[in-house]
């Protein structure tokens, strides 16, 4: 069986990120590759976290410790945790037979509502505890969550102007691409959790990693299309200034022809992300495999403290994405 199991949904988040329909295979493999070494870091880590806790069981709060560095994805997946909290509420009250709304009317204080996820590291969650307003923080903490969503749904309301119904159904459908959406056993398969755990993670950690690795592609599909862009634009850099060094005499001409090229670029570079998903064949290229490996460098760069000072070998820290 090959080792690569999740490459049509790597196939179909990166078409959401901005990558072309059909990326290269080689492409969506070194993805898996990378998104199956950080599950694997990230799950490690996290483990050691809990134990240090004096726990067996890993937490939500140990993965966002391990993410606490990037405010905005801590944000979002503690949003993700309390709606789901909700959902899984609801659900729990369908099931039992209650009629929701009569007890809406009689219990007005005990309805759905998100739980705020508070982590054990935060100082100030030690005196929240005994103070009642804190509406307002609450209330910034929110917006701060739904400011990258909107940027997101904007982007996402740009790219689908120009589509057609069936474009806009495929684009639909390869936004829930997931990892773990009722695909628990095959993740764990996967990221071979039986080998360097004693414990089977529940559910909820299972959906925790998936939101992850939605983050990871989504990081590294973005910054190879940045990658992408930097090359392309040192290549026609390059080529404008041997036509400049070629042709001393007609400077004015060309000096014209690069603002011309500069304009055109920067029509295409807005339109790009339309472009992609219209019909007619655009000049609109894959990724390739040089562009997801310096995105990759590029997401490593991170400070690694000096630890070594006995000489020998040591291992090197892999930053999470």
């Amino acid at each position: 069986m090959s080792k690569y199991r999740y490459t049509t949904e790597i196939q179909q988040m990166m078409f959401v990120f901005g990558e072309v329909q059909d990326p290269l295979p080689e492409t969506t493999m070194l993805i898996e590759d990378i998104v199956r070494s950080q599950v694997i870091e990230i799950i490690v880590l996290a483990a050691a976290q809990a134990q240090r806790r004096g726990s067996r069981f890993m937490a939500a709060e140990d993965f966002i410790f391990l993410i606490r560095h990037d405010r905005t994805k801590v944000l979002r997946l503690r949003e993700y945790l309390s709606w789901k909290d909700v959902r899984k509420k609801v659900k729990e009250r369908e099931d039992a037979g209650d009629d929701i709304i009569d007890d809406a009317n009689a219990e007005k204080g005990d309805r759905a509502a998100k739980v705020k996820i508070k982590l054990s590291w935060e100082l100030v969650n030690s005196f929240l505890d005994n103070i009642n307003d804190d509406d307002d923080e609450d209330d910034e903490e929110m917006l701060d969550a739904q400011a990258d969503s909107l940027k997101r749904l904007r982007d996402a309301d740009e790219v689908t102007k120009q589509m057609t119904r069936d474009e806009y159904v495929h684009y639909s459908e390869c936004r829930q691409a997931s990892f773990t959406f009722r695909k628990n056993k095959r993740f764990r398969e996967w990221a071979n959790m039986s080998a360097y755990l004693d414990t089977k993670l529940n559910d909820e950690i299972i959906d925790i990693l998936g939101f992850l690795t939605f983050e990871m592609v989504s990081k590294l599909t973005e910054t190879a299309l940045e990658v992408k862009r930097d090359i392309e634009k040192a290549a026609s850099d390059a080529i404008c200034l041997a036509e400049a060094s070629s042709n001393a005499n007609h400077q004015k001409e060309q000096q014209q022809q690069q603002q011309q090229e500069s304009k055109m670029n920067k029509s295409s570079s807005k339109s790009a992300a339309v472009a992609l998903f219209s019909g007619p064949p655009t000049a609109h290229t894959p990724l390739e495999v040089q562009h997801v490996q310096e995105a990759f460098r590029r997401l490593q760069r991170a400070p690694q403290p000096i630890r070594n000072f006995k000489g020998g070998l040591t291992r090197t820290r892999v930053s999470l994405i």
